[in-house]
């Protein structure tokens, strides 16, 4: 995986600590959690701490809250460095560090800017706009305009406000877009081209020469956790809800269906939203847009393995020849 923007580590006050990994970190009652809480109110999964793109969160998974400095959550909270998890019998310290940048990175991408010079994409995600912690920082642009996501080689650019245009044709705002070496990318007055970092003399290795080989789905309240491998690698990504159900569709279709056949929209509809008799392709490829977005903080290029038929009406995601789809017991 690329470089994170950020470590982060749980520490038992007067004990050990647990890095925040790729895989984020389990916390609960059951023995093979991360970081096991016996007292017997803990849920067997009571809650995952994990990073994101904006940096990390913790995503309460049981029945009961789990508590950010001493205030009940059961919802998704980002959390900051110094914030303290309560759970019965069992407290954690926060500690979240923001890496210096390379200003030279030994590989990757460069923004290219006629005539001043090129900026390294040292970390995913790259952050352009005009606010003080944005890493690209363009004077009068809103804070985190432009957002560039490193995933399996591949470089996508994520539009949070405003408009901008990949060789002059216009981008979709919230959807990732992927961008080429050669590329010209132009926002609000500014255009950079997309080139590779000066210390590589290969081009990047496309992600579809390296897919998902086997996926282990594990169902867990209010959502679940896939950990797909790629190559030597596992990347683990947290789904809540439908995001969930429809990923797991697609990985383990109905019958008459082979992992990475096209499913069809009015079967998808059945099973991510059984109970809503109505649902439009927007909301499905709202819903999709999302799936992609969490793969590709997972390391993993979801634009590219989440894939839409010609013409919209099918979605499949994409697997390596023999794959094995698992369920965790």
């Amino acid at each position: 995986m690329e470089p994170p923007r950020l470590r982060c580590v749980l520490v038992v006050p007067g004990g050990p600590s647990r890095r925040v990994g790729s895989n984020g970190v389990m916390i609960g009652r059951q023995r093979d959690c991360d970081i096991v809480a016996p007292d017997p109110s803990v849920s067997r999964r009571h809650a995952l701490v994990r990073l994101t793109a904006e940096g990390a969160e913790v995503v309460p998974l049981g029945k009961a809250p789990i508590e950010v400095n001493t205030t009940p959550t059961i919802q998704p909270r980002a959390l900051a460095d110094g914030d303290r998890l309560s759970l019965p019998g069992l407290e954690l310290d926060v500690r979240i560090e923001v890496p210096r940048p390379d200003r030279d990175p030994p590989g990757g991408f460069v923004l290219e800017r006629a005539p001043s010079g090129s900026f390294g994409i040292a970390h995913s995600p790259f952050v352009i706009g005009g606010g003080d912690s944005d890493d690209l920082i363009v004077k009068k642009w809103p804070p985190a305009t432009l957002l560039l996501h490193v995933a399996q080689g591949e470089l996508f650019v994520e539009i949070r406000t405003g408009k901008a245009a990949r060789n002059d044709e216009p981008l979709a705002t919230a959807t990732l877009e992927p961008l080429a070496i050669g590329d010209r990318l132009a926002c609000r007055g500014e255009t950079f081209t997309i080139a590779h970092a000066t210390r590589v003399a290969t081009t990047a290795v496309s992600s579809l020469a390296e897919l998902p080989s086997r996926a282990v789905i594990e169902m867990l309240p209010r959502g679940g956790r896939i950990t797909f491998t790629v190559g030597a690698r596992e990347h683990a990504v947290y789904l809540p809800d439908r995001r969930f159900d429809l990923v797991a569709t697609l990985l383990r279709p109905p019958a008459g269906h082979q992992p990475g056949d096209f499913i069809s929209d009015d079967t998808l509809r059945a099973v991510v939203w059984p109970r809503k008799a109505a649902v439009s392709r927007p909301e499905i490829n709202m819903l999709i847009s999302r799936c992609r977005r969490d793969l590709v903080d997972a390391g993993l290029a979801g634009p590219r393995l989440i894939e839409r038929a010609p013409g919209g009406g099918g979605t499949r995601l994409q697997l390596a020849p023999n794959a094995t789809v698992d369920v965790a017991t």
